[in-house]
């Protein structure tokens, strides 16, 4: 699995890119870097941006005709549209499941006007989430995954987030729709609770979240499941038997539960 990503506004300003490019420039890479996974070289590359007199690559990947590309989103729709009419799988991260259901929609109606029947193989889901032994340790060590909450991403807002990075049409989605945990903060910031409730943030004991994430799973039909298990001040031993309860109990639970085709 190859996972491709447009990379952040900070980053394209520090690499001294113009922010309003960045969504052409990761298309053009993703088709050159496809390019040279499916046909053979020596050829002559002349992008808008990228320029290669000789590309010859010649230690290709092992999957024909190349590998999968997971797409990551937090929100935009434009960034759906483009995943379906590729048919890569969009991973949406975190937004809540209003947001995220509305989003799968456009991938399904995309995929149709692309002539292919999308299904729970083109889409995943990822959320956060901690299991303890007992309720009360889950809720305690949960809460760090709001540690960055009123300061993550703190600066200027031509700096975090410059214009052009984005199109209208997602800055707008993004104000009027709760995009979750992973978009920053252009929305109202969720507190730990809202978050619990939403269901973008899930702790508890074994059964707690199993009952939780059967209740994601079955509403949006997820063909991959993606858990975000730790944050930074979380004690390693806590995260360790976290991951061995979701092992032993969660994941066995939730892979009881039937996809259904997507209509």
């Amino acid at each position: 699995i190859s996972g491709f990503v447009r990379g952040g506004a900070v980053e394209t300003l520090q690499a001294g890119i113009d922010p309003t490019q960045n969504r052409e420039r990761f298309e053009e890479a993703h088709d050159l870097i496809v390019k040279c996974w499916t046909e053979p070289g020596p050829f002559r590359y002349e992008g808008k941006y990228y320029q290669y007199r000789v590309v010859n690559p010649w230690v290709l990947p092992m999957q024909k005709p190349m590998p999968d590309i997971w797409f990551p989103g937090t929100g935009s729709p434009e960034s759906v549209v483009w995943a379906a009419k590729h048919g890569h799988p969009y991973m949406n991260l975190g937004a809540v499941m209003e947001t995220t259901e509305w989003l799968k929609q456009i991938y399904i109606d995309t995929a149709e006007e692309a002539g292919y029947k999308a299904g729970p193989e083109h889409f995943g889901y990822l959320l956060k989430v901690f299991v303890a032994d007992t309720e009360e340790e889950a809720q305690e060590i949960g809460r760090n995954f709001v540690w960055t909450e009123g300061h993550r991403q703190r600066g200027p807002r031509e700096h975090v987030d410059p214009p052009g990075y984005q199109s209208r049409e997602a800055v707008a989605v993004k104000r009027a729709r709760p995009t979750g945990v992973f978009a920053g903060n252009m929305g109202d910031a969720l507190s730990y609770e809202n978050q619990q409730e939403a269901r973008v943030v899930i702790v508890g004991t074994p059964d707690t979240v199993i009952e939780k994430l059967r209740y994601v799973v079955e509403n949006l039909n997820p063909g991959y499941l993606l858990i975000y298990g730790n944050e930074g001040p979380m004690p390693h031993k806590a995260c360790m038997r976290s991951i061995e309860l979701l092992g032993k109990e969660v994941i066995p639970a939730l892979k009881e539960i039937k996809l259904q085709p997507y209509a």
